[in-house]
């Protein structure tokens, strides 16, 4: 665990860190790199710490801003409830903190490339319909709640009690990502980053694969979309060959969509290559779209 918060420590002191309005505090993001930027909205549960294997390769071609989702990671909560019975109305809410924090960071017209995981995937969409005239492409990865049955988790997660020691704590992190995260065994630098994400989310989100959350934001984005999955996602069972794919080309028939083996719902860190790869060919396209005049739709 001592190599893993080195590795946290020395990416965190290597950014860029801004603090922008949210609620009775601010909401903290972390920038590296040059260029055009790209906005990174992490999941459930999460904080910026879940494109850890991303970042270093990113950096070097775009001005990487990852959020730290209010009531995750060391945002503090946001300015109204976040309810799990009215989910489209807290994301339209995130989506605005989101897009006010922004305007701070990056200004009130520039353009930029948007990709979020899992929930950041659902609060993405509404950030995209927020400011629609400057997304230049919209990478979902890993999302859900698209209002259609799927399989289900395995098993339910473990829960963690006090009274465990950190070496509990972890192996039960581990365990728990192999249950919706991962799909092979998560390693323990895995565990530690989740570990200590888990240990500061203060908002819950698990009943968003449940629900139509997206599809109150998805058909109303105009910018270009893309779909980044594991083939192996719990969460897209078994919808990932026809259902997702479908939903993505109504909303836009010009998007891309791959599936990454050997990964989980985790996929960009589980295959970090692959998935970054991809992502840099997402950003091409719809650059080149853009150039072309075809990106309206």
């Amino acid at each position: 665990m001592l190599e893993a918060a080195a590795v946290l420590d020395q990416m965190e002191a290597d950014s860029i860190v801004h603090r922008t309005p949210c609620g009775d505090g601010h909401m903290v993001w972390h920038e590296w790199g040059a260029g055009e930027p790209l906005v990174l909205l992490h999941g459930g549960s999460g904080s910026w710490t879940h494109w850890v294997r991303n970042i270093p390769i990113l950096k070097q071609h775009y001005r990487v801003i990852c959020a730290d989702t209010p009531g995750l990671g060391d945002s503090a909560m946001p300015p109204d409830v976040f309810s799990s019975k009215h989910y489209p109305a807290s994301m339209r809410m995130l989506a605005g903190v989101f897009a006010e924090g922004l305007d701070h960071i990056i200004g009130a017209v520039a353009p930029y490339h948007l990709c979020g995981f899992s929930m950041g995937s659902i609060a993405g969409a509404y950030l995209a319909v927020h400011h629609v005239d400057r997304v230049r492409s919209f990478t979902l990865v890993g999302a859900s709640s698209f209002g259609i049955p799927w399989n289900g988790l395995e098993r339910r997660l473990e829960a963690m009690t006090e009274a465990m020691s950190d070496a509990e704590r972890l192996e039960t992190q581990r365990r728990n990502l192999r249950i919706i995260m991962t799909h092979g065994e998560a390693d323990t630098f895995a565990g530690y980053v989740q570990l200590k994400n888990v240990e500061r989310a203060r908002i819950r989100t698990h009943g968003l694969p449940y629900s139509d959350t997206i599809m109150h934001a998805l058909p109303d984005v105009s910018a270009p979309i893309a779909g980044i999955w594991g083939r192996h996602d719990v969460f897209a069972q078994p919808n990932l060959e026809t259902s997702i794919p479908n939903i993505l080309n109504e909303c836009d028939p010009e998007m891309t969509f791959k599936a990454i083996s050997d990964a989980g719902h985790w996929v960009m860190y589980e295959q970090a290559e692959a998935f970054n790869a991809e992502l840099t060919a997402v950003i091409n396209r719809a650059n080149a779209r853009f150039a072309l005049g075809s990106d309206s739709r």
